[in-house]
């Protein structure tokens, strides 16, 4: 024996004896054991849950969602915008010509080509002043309001 092991009162341990269960519960080592048990398990679980979806979506950011779709009676001709309530882009799509916007605290800010207006035929809406699943409400430069429905 060491003299570091000498004056320790359980030091004296016969070789070959078993693993006392009892003793190890009592002593209350069991507890971090099981906690350390669970936890451990419930990391590698959501590691392999992340890494899962990851592989799925082809990266970790969620799919992108389509646009809806609703169909306008338009100011001057039909036309379809396409939005999706929550997000800031709007596409106006009248025949060939295609307007890409941007939603801003209910204005759309179009963007696109400086003639498109005039290949369009009548004025974008400006406004977004109400959305729901089925429809949605615009205004013109005019304060005109059109209904589009899906």
């Amino acid at each position: 024996m060491t003299l570091h092991t000498m004056n320790h009162p359980h030091a004296t341990t016969t070789p070959g004896k078993r693993f006392n269960f009892k003793a190890f519960v009592k002593s209350g080592a069991v507890v971090p054991a099981i906690a350390i048990t669970i936890l451990g398990t419930a990391a590698l679980s959501m590691v392999t849950y992340i890494t899962v979806t990851a592989v799925a979506n082809h990266g970790l950011m969620p799919r992108p969602t389509a646009l809806d779709q609703y169909t306008c009676q338009g100011f001057a001709q039909p036309f379809t915008m396409t939005f999706r309530h929550g997000k800031d882009a709007v596409q106006l799509h009248a025949g060939a010509i295609t307007l890409q916007g941007e939603l801003l605290n209910g204005e759309i800010e179009w963007s696109g080509p400086a003639n498109a207006i005039h290949l369009l035929g009548f004025v974008p809406p400006t406004e977004m002043v109400y959305d729901d699943q089925k429809s949605i409400h615009l205004l013109d430069d005019k304060r005109v309001e059109q209904v589009c429905t899906r």
